[in-house]
Formats: structure tokens, sequence, C-alpha cells
């Protein structure tokens, strides 16, 4: 998808685990992160995208809600010329259609290529799949998401105009993997990247991201723990996992440097 930075939030997320001297830190937390988890449906979940004519140009609102919020919106042409996203500063995007039910879009973070996303409709019109490409993150997998047609405006001149519904049980799941390595957790992101974690509360590089990427984790008991990434030295976001009672479903809250939360669900699946 876009990004986004923030919809990149929306889909990998991190775990961490707490470190520190034996005392501070215990398996009996870590286990009940360990294992796989599959994003599923929430109740107010921000799946829904919108593409809408505005003026002489096109509005694309990407993780609408039912209340219709979006967490990114750009207004553009589909000249190639990157646009910059109203949900996010550091990003912007650029789309060209490469025919009739085609379209190319590239995604920029501070300025620097990170995604390209490849859009294509079914013949019928009714169907819309978007393959993502991770530029910023070398050796990650694509992936593939698959939105069905809803209400909203249509039109004969660009058939990529509507409201667009994510379809859960098509398309490549989101999936995050959890595991112990030594002293420390392991996590693995929707896109196949590995993130180690050292979560003792102190700022460490992540260099699974970037050179100037940093981040700090803690548990706040044995069901929650709590994320903070920074580039360049400002916080960028900040994310709280809990996992449920019966340890079968795990709500992540993530919240941008612009003050957006988004809430995502998460189900045990091994």
């Amino acid at each position: 998808m876009m990004k986004h930075v923030f919809v990149i939030l929306l889909l990998t997320g991190t775990l961490c685990a707490t470190q520190g001297s034996a005392n501070q830190v215990t398996a009996k937390p870590w286990e009940k992160f360990l294992g796989a988890w599959k994003m599923v449906p929430g109740p107010d979940d921000p799946s829904t995208l919108k593409i809408e004519p505005e003026g002489g140009d096109i509005k694309l609102s990407f993780g609408c809600k039912q209340d219709g919020s979006c967490l990114d919106i750009i207004i553009g042409k589909y000249d190639g010329k990157p646009y910059k996203d109203a949900g996010s500063p550091t990003w912007e995007a650029s789309f060209r259609k490469t025919g009739d039910r085609t379209m190319q879009e590239d995604g920029y973070s501070s300025g620097k290529p990170s995604t390209t996303v490849t859009w294509e409709l079914s013949p019928d019109g009714k169907t819309l799949t978007r393959t993502i490409h991770n530029i910023d993150a070398p050796g990650s997998k694509d992936a593939m998401q698959v939105y069905d047609r809803g209400r909203g405006p249509v039109s004969k001149d660009d058939a990529f105009i509507g409201f667009w519904g994510r379809n859960w049980n098509k398309g490549d799941a989101v999936v995050l993997t959890y595991s112990r390595k030594g002293d420390k957790l392991t996590f693995t992101d929707p896109r196949g990247v590995v993130h180690d974690r050292n979560c003792d509360g102190n700022d460490h590089p992540d260099s699974a991201t970037g050179p100037s990427d940093l981040y700090s984790c803690r548990f706040l008991d044995d069901r929650t723990y709590e994320l903070t990434s920074k580039r360049n030295e400002k916080v960028v976001s900040t994310i709280t996992r809990k996992i449920s009672e019966d340890s079968k479903k795990m709500v992540g809250t993530s919240r941008n440097a612009e003050g957006k939360t988004v809430v995502l669900t998460y189900e045990k699946i091994e």
C-alpha cells in the first residue's frame, strides 16, 4: 500500500521484550507473545480506500474508517509527479496510469523512494488488486491486497474512481511472528524483515530499517508492551500491544507523530 510511514505502521508493527537484570526479565511475558499472529477485521478498521474526483484532480484516501476519517489523503493527478500526503508530512506519492485498468504508484519517505505499488482492476471493474513492493526494506517480500467495489462515485472516464473495501478473505494475510533469541526477542514483520529487540527502555539502533532509526521498548505488564520509534532523534510513532486474558487475541494501538491513532486486531494462529 502506499506507505505509508503510518500505513506501514497499520500493516508492520513491532514486538519488543523487556531486558535488564535476571530479576527484571522473565520468560512469562515472552511466552504470551511468542508465535504467529494474523491481523483480522476489527470493529472499526481503517480498511476502506476511496478514490474521488476533486476539481480537476483526483483525491485518494487510504485507511478510511466507518466514521469517514482517513489516515492518508493525497490530492493530485495521474501524471507521475509526487504529491504530499496530508496525513504524514514525510510522505509523498505519485500515480500514473499504465493502461485502462492498470496503474503504477511510487511512494517516497522523506524524499527517498520507499515503495512501488501496481494497481489492477478486474475485467468487470468490481475488484481492485494492489501489489506492494518495498524498496527501503531490501529482501522484503511483496504483499497483495484485494478490495471489492462498494458504494461511491463512478466515472466512465476513470474506472478506479469509487469506494473500495478490503477483502480479508483474499490477498496476502498480514502476519506478525515473534520468537526468542537468547536473552532478546526477535520480531518478523509482515514483509519478512527481522528485527532484534532489546527492551530495556533505552534507545537502540534499528539496523533493519535505517541508520537514523532508533527504538526503545519495555513491558508494562506480562500482557502489554510499549514501543517508541524515532527517526533523526524525533519520535515518529508509539505502539502499544496488549494480549487478551485468554491469550488468543492481541490489540495494537499505534499513534503517529501527528497524534493520529489506529487500532488493529490480531488472532493467534500458531
